[in-house]
């Protein structure tokens, strides 16, 4: 049996906030190596492509078209963190809160028939495939932070 989008959403909801409460449990986490980035840096990427998502959701729900992210995965991957380097943990994930909060609101009145895109030249994704997608990226990103806190407590 097939998840129904509002459970796909809770889904969301909770890796939203264990991504968060990982990252904030973490002692200095702009010293945390979690492969090419910090922990921080991390939850700053994170923040980038949900933005993204949120503002690509919101368009489509009021009958815009979606002012796509252009650019490589590695080149817009870079801007989103070096955007958030400066801002607190804290301020980074009142970003993800806020953009779910979009999200939630939004995706919801979507067409079963929707597509939504990721950026210029992506494919697009139905609301469920987006939902399930997004938060198999922040699972990915969740257990890359809990090896490097492993690592970090057996050195």
């Amino acid at each position: 049996m097939q998840a129904s989008r509002q459970e796909l959403l809770e889904r969301l909801d909770d890796a939203v906030q264990l991504i968060i409460a990982a990252v904030r449990e973490i002692e200095h986490p702009e010293s945390l190596r979690v492969d090419d980035w910090s922990a921080k840096d991390t939850l700053g990427h994170i923040a980038f492509w949900h933005e993204s998502f949120a503002r690509n959701v919101s368009a489509l729900a009021s009958g815009r078209d979606p002012e796509l992210l252009e650019g490589t995965y590695p080149a817009l991957n870079q801007r989103g963190v070096e955007a958030s380097r400066a801002m607190t943990v804290g301020r980074i994930a009142g970003r993800i809160r806020r953009a779910q909060a979009t999200i939630r609101r939004y995706i919801v009145k979507l067409p079963a028939e929707t597509a939504i895109p990721y950026r210029k030249g992506s494919r697009r994704y139905s609301p469920e495939e987006h939902l399930v997608m997004v938060r198999g990226h922040i699972i990915a990103h969740l257990h890359r932070v809990e090896r490097a806190r492993r690592r970090r407590r057996h050195d």
